[in-house]
């Protein structure tokens, strides 16, 4: 069986030497000796280690075209008795395939078997430096949380009155007075009927802010929610002339800043006889942060 020259193809007889691929540095090369394969004295041993890779990867495809061709669970491993030629004089690392001499069954043999052994150790070199994987993907932001609407939430509000106590909890002074009141534990800021001229009403016992439901048709709603939030915030002080007009005043002025709208009605009544003049409510407001 005949493997051919280089450049001429497969059925070409071996007649001759071994042709000679010369200096690869530029100075003529010696002309093969026995049969030999001169690669040259100066090529870079890592250019060479891909060179001999296609020269191996194109010797094994004539050497397996002359067999079986391939298995299925991979290349099927060279097998032939026809002479190969000499690459004693390779300098690359890799292992030597010695001179096994010419029309030498055996001496093939062992060429195949170190031509397979290059052919694992290259797959080897491709596999230990796989493809880079893609990052992951980001985990999705998680979702902001809404610190107002939260507060309300946590007021336990009547759906009719919830805009107007966000617009409360939205203004700087109404949201301490807010949070002021959840703190203390306030069950919640709900309608409920009462007597005619009576807009809204604080429970001490049962911790709960009452609004009339006449004034949901007002502009008075944020202000009367307001201004029941300054006691619903300072239960523990009782109530007093002085805290009732200062909670008009809060109330008044966070609807003004949120609607524009001013005070619709006049505080006062027979609602206030009795209260003591003056409870301390300035110094319970500045805990929770607001001055007056």
């Amino acid at each position: 069986m005949s493997y051919g020259t280089m450049g001429t193809g497969l059925g070409a007889p071996v007649g001759g030497a071994i042709p000679n691929l010369g200096n690869l540095a530029g100075t003529p090369a010696p002309a093969a000796a026995g049969g030999g394969l001169n690669l040259g004295s100066t090529i870079d041993s890592n250019l060479l280690l891909s060179g001999l890779g296609k020269v191996l990867s194109g010797t094994g495809e004539l050497l397996q075209s002359a067999g079986s061709g391939l298995s299925a669970g991979g290349y099927t491993p060279l097998s032939s008795t026809t002479n190969l030629p000499d690459f004693s004089s390779l300098n690359t690392g890799l292992p030597n395939l010695g001179n096994q001499g010419m029309g030498t069954g055996g001496g093939l043999d062992a060429i195949v078997k170190q031509l397979n052994d290059l052919v694992g150790q290259l797959s080897a070199m491709v596999n230990a430096n796989p493809a880079p994987q893609a990052p992951a993907p980001a985990p999705a932001p998680a979702p902001q949380v809404d610190p107002v609407a939260n507060l309300v939430n946590q007021a336990n509000v009547d759906p009719q009155l919830r805009n107007a106590v966000t617009q409360v909890a939205q203004d700087p002074v109404g949201n301490k007075l807010l949070q002021g009141a959840v703190n203390d534990g306030l069950a919640g800021i709900q309608l409920a009927n009462m007597p005619a001229g009576f807009f809204g009403q604080t429970l001490p016992q049962a911790k709960q802010v009452q609004i009339a439901p006449q004034t949901l048709q007002g502009n008075d709603l944020v202000r009367t929610i307001g201004h029941e939030l300054v006691h619903a915030a300072t239960l523990g002080n009782g109530d007093s002339l002085r805290e009732e007009n200062v909670a008009d005043q809060i109330g008044t002025q966070i609807q003004q800043r949120q609607t524009g709208f001013g005070p619709g009605y006049v505080l006062g009544g027979d609602a206030y006889n009795g209260l003591p003049q003056d409870n301390g409510i300035s110094s319970a407001l500045k805990l929770l942060g607001i001055t007056i």
